[in-house]
């Protein structure tokens, strides 16, 4: 009988402008990749996910944000690590404030991981290791419309 997995929630923000995603780039040894800004559901700081979100983009981008609706959630384990992750993905209405990393000083972890903010194209982004993969398929519209319905996008292990 293999050991329990321990949860980890974390929630991260779909920004879209003109045809670009807001990503961090992040430097974990010899490995690089992009990603929504987002992450772990803390408590008490955090009382929803979307506070998550809120709390996020704040510390890796600068930015204060409107968190929209939900556009996908995904889950993944990885048993050697012990662990069971849950993701949401949330679509993000509005924004004020100048991009910056400065709001990662001394918080430890992402301040040495994050090196960059970038408005990556569509074009782009198929070029660039990018997780998750899944949401390469229909993010550009989902996070368009109007009215969006929840994808799920399977559970990874």
């Amino acid at each position: 009988m293999s050991a329990p997995l321990t949860h980890r929630i974390r929630a991260a923000g779909l920004l879209v402008r003109d045809g670009r995603i807001l990503l961090v780039k992040h430097v974990v040894g010899d490995d690089t990749y992009w990603i929504p800004p987002g992450g772990g559901f803390e408590s008490p700081s955090d009382e929803s996910t979307r506070d998550t979100v809120r709390r996020e983009f704040m510390e890796e981008t600068g930015l204060n944000v409107d968190v929209g609706p939900l556009v996908y959630v995904r889950e993944f384990a990885e048993p050697a690590m012990g662990r069971f992750h849950l993701e949401l993905f949330y679509r993000i209405d509005a924004w004020r404030g100048e991009l910056s990393l400065a709001n990662l000083k001394g918080l430890g972890g992402d301040e040495f991981e994050i090196r960059e903010l970038g408005w990556v194209s569509r074009e782009e982004l198929a070029t660039l290791p990018f997780y998750p993969a899944e949401l390469l398929d229909d993010m550009w519209e989902r996070v368009a419309g109007e009215v969006v319905v929840i994808r799920h996008l399977g559970l990874q292990r």
